[in-house]
């Protein structure tokens, strides 16, 4: 979905449609560790499947994810300047707007916001801080969704 993003230009309007790509980066997992949740507990084993184990797995699922989510964006990073150079001004643009439209900013104070913000943007705008992002993400939703389904298959059996 990330691919989708940056390849097709959707993060160049805030729209429905150009959310569709994150919140499908959100359903896509979720719905995976539902299936592999529900499939481990329809399994015929000697132990019936304990609370750890749904755990565990959706955090190897969801580890998996988050690693093709990272693998994408750094394709992206790397390998389109192009893209990256236009999200970057794009961003660039909208802090420059923000700032301008903040009354509780001093005029004089402005541009050394705006300096202050692309620096932090930029700080913020790398691998590895996507990487810990996609990480945090994928895994608390993994672990939530697999906490919600074991549960309540638990009481339905």
């Amino acid at each position: 979905m990330l691919l989708v993003q940056y390849q097709n230009g959707l993060y160049k309007s805030r729209s429905f449609i150009s959310s569709l790509p994150v919140i499908f980066n959100i359903i896509i997992p979720a719905f995976g560790v539902y299936l592999f949740i529900k499939s481990l507990m329809k399994m015929k084993t000697d132990k019936p499947i304990n609370m750890g184990k749904a755990l565990f797995g959706s955090m190897i699922m969801s580890t998996v994810v988050a690693l093709c989510n990272i693998a994408a964006f750094q394709h992206i990073y790397k390998n389109e300047p192009v893209i990256m150079k236009e999200f970057r001004s794009l961003q660039y643009s909208a802090i420059e707007k923000n700032i301008g439209q903040d009354s509780s900013i001093a005029i004089n104070q402005k541009p050394a916001e705006v300096q202050k913000r692309i620096s932090q943007f930029e700080e913020n705008f790398s691998i590895q801080t996507f990487s810990l992002n996609q990480m945090e993400m994928c895994l608390s939703v993994g672990m939530i969704i697999a906490l919600l389904v074991f549960v309540r298959n638990y009481r339905a059996s």
